[in-house]
């Protein structure tokens, strides 16, 4: 969920927000979205944002593999590279990155408690 708008600024999420990424983005039902608690929809939000970026991920990978196969018949064997090096992409890498996608135990709990605050402040 997104942590800022545009402009860098906090964002407030409200409960039509939520309602709008539960219903609208996830495809629940309004009845099984009301349902859901607090942990409960965090959790099927994590995997439902894994699975779509699972998703632009292979299609990226398609794109590139297309490319990359038209850009080398094109090329003289001797001037051919890998479809990495010819054509990265930001997951290539991974040990560039020491944290990656994980978060720690502390900032999990921290946003589930501001996920609550905000729960709590439209009740």
């Amino acid at each position: 969920m997104p942590d800022s708008d545009n402009d860098g600024q906090p964002q407030t999420i409200t409960y039509e927000k939520w309602f709008a990424i539960g219903v609208g983005q996830m495809g629940l039902r309004p009845c099984d979205f009301e349902a859901l608690t607090v942990a409960e929809f965090y959790y099927a939000y994590m995997g439902f944002s894994a699975q779509h970026y699972q998703q632009i991920r292979d299609t990226w990978e398609r794109i590139r593999w297309q490319t990359w196969v038209l850009t080398s018949i094109q090329l003289e064997r001797k001037d051919r590279k890998s479809m990495t090096e010819m054509f990265p992409m930001p997951w290539d890498n991974t040990a560039a990155s020491p944290k990656g996608a994980q978060i720690s135990m502390k900032e999990r709990q921290e946003r589930i408690k501001r996920i609550m605050e905000c729960v709590n402040t439209q009740q």
